[in-house]
């Protein structure tokens, strides 16, 4: 009895990694698969030393460069006539590539992240609020903590955060 049962264990243990495998190799569905392929192609804008992954430093010019382009008048602040601005350029120049629907789904996320970074609720988003806010987002991309963002890191942003991470973000 004891022997078949150690054999049991040993056969179940040896199958994990080939589930695991047929797990890795499940077919995307086509949606998905073009938005992985489009955070793809967004990562290797701020990918400067072009590794394929991306550092602490990229993310932060990335950021740098964001909040740049939105603060229209150039006085350190983005105020809400810039964010509607922001938003309806990013609306105009994403609609053909991405497609209505995800160009509004994208839209409302940067809207969101938006009024999350404008932590006074001024109406006015300060370099240091998006920076703080940016800097707490990005850290959730690195999912497996080892400092860097890989593409399938990077890819999976928009999908659901295990909770761990949820509660970790809400303890912040």
């Amino acid at each position: 009895m004891t022997k078949t049962l150690g054999t049991l264990l040993v056969v179940s243990l040896l199958s994990i990694p080939s589930i695991a495998m047929a797990d890795d190799k499940k077919e995307v569905p086509e949606y998905l698969q073009k938005k992985y392929d489009r955070r793809v192609e967004d990562m290797k804008k701020f990918d400067k030393n072009k590794d394929g992954v991306l550092q602490a430093e990229e993310l932060r010019e990335s950021v740098a460069t964001k909040f740049d382009a939105a603060d229209i008048n150039k006085d350190g602040v983005i105020s809400e006539q810039e964010r509607a601005a922001s938003l309806d350029k990013f609306k105009s120049e994403t609609g053909g590539a991405y497609g209505e629907a995800l160009s509004r789904s994208q839209t409302n996320r940067i809207k969101n992240r938006y009024n999350n970074a404008d932590k006074n609720n001024d109406g006015k988003i300060s370099q240091e609020e998006y920076q703080a806010y940016m800097e707490k987002h990005q850290t959730n991309f690195d999912r497996d903590g080892d400092g860097v963002i890989s593409k399938k890191e990077y890819r999976l942003d928009g999908e659901k955060l295990p909770s761990s991470y949820v509660r970790k973000l809400k303890e912040d």
